[in-house]
């Protein structure tokens, strides 16, 4: 990891994002860029309407240059090369285009983990630069631990392409003697005569763990081992995360969009939006 792009707007979350972003850092000798956008959506203009004062614009950006120089130099000063950037631009096209054109290694942002209606009308920059950006992108909430040592690491598994390019990242990752905890969940057949009790697949866990045993000749020399549950994906693993007290969450994305992911959505994004550890999401390559 040679170069970490961390997208700040200023808030709570992002300071939390900043403050792992500094600390990979330091682990992999990478270099931090420091991105904000001072974007304004365009107004249809009409006999009524009402531009945007130059002043107020050249205000914000004055602003947003001090307070980059102001983390830069906090950073500087812990020997942490940086480089600061401001985006005139969507934030989430921006970052994705900017890690894109910088060969960024990881976009680490914020999110406020929004849900109900407020997601639905308002989306989350966070959820949106996790399923376009080419690079793997690390998400965190006000709420999340202070950076520390990844010692332990769930890491979702089906054994697609999106699950093997985690893992493959998580072992990046992942500190001298620590753990991956694979977890596969399965969805239950819910029986017709008592609902309440679902029927367990055996079919489906032997396939899991025949699956696992087949990637065991490629981690070798990692401690890793699998565990499968019964039930919604995102809540299996938010419970086991909670239940081996682990470091993080590293998991993959198909990075959906249009109709596709407005009618499936995102295990990844729901994960994202309710999980406090830090979420890694990659995507393959």
């Amino acid at each position: 990891m040679k170069r970490i792009l961390v997208a700040t707007d200023f808030s709570e979350h992002a300071d939390r994002a900043l403050a792992w972003a500094a600390a990979l850092a330091k682990r992999f000798n990478a270099e931090l860029e420091l991105v904000t956008s001072v974007f304004v959506v365009p107004l249809a203009a009409g006999p009524h309407s009402y531009g945007i004062p130059p002043d107020y614009l050249r205000n914000v950006r004055e602003q947003a240059d001090r307070h980059l120089d102001e983390v830069a130099a906090r950073f500087a000063r812990e020997g942490i090369r940086v480089e600061c950037t401001v985006l005139h631009e969507d934030p989430s096209s921006g970052v994705c285009a900017r890690a894109v054109e910088t060969q960024a290694d990881l976009v680490a942002i914020g999110t406020r983990g929004r849900g109900g209606l407020a997601h639905v009308l308002l989306g989350s920059v966070a959820e949106r630069t996790a399923r376009l950006a080419r690079c793997p992108v690390l998400a965190l909430h006000a709420g999340s631990p202070q950076p520390r040592p990844l010692r332990t690491l769930i890491v979702p598994m089906d054994y697609s392409p999106a699950a093997l390019a985690a893992l493959a990242f998580a072992r990046t990752l992942l500190e001298p003697g620590g753990e991956l905890l694979l977890l596969h969940a399965i969805a239950p057949v819910l029986s017709a005569g008592a609902p309440e009790r679902p029927l367990e697949d055996p079919r489906a866990e032997q396939w899991a763990r025949a699956e696992f045993e087949k990637l065991r000749g490629s981690l070798a020399g990692v401690n890793a081992r699998l565990t499968i549950r019964y039930g919604a994906p995102d809540a299996a693993v938010i419970e086991a995360a909670a239940e081996v007290s682990a470091d993080a969450i590293v998991m993959g994305t198909r990075g959906r969009t249009g109709i596709a992911h407005a009618l499936l959505g995102s295990v990844a994004e729901r994960v994202l939006r309710r999980a406090l550890l830090p979420v890694f999401v990659t995507q393959p390559r």
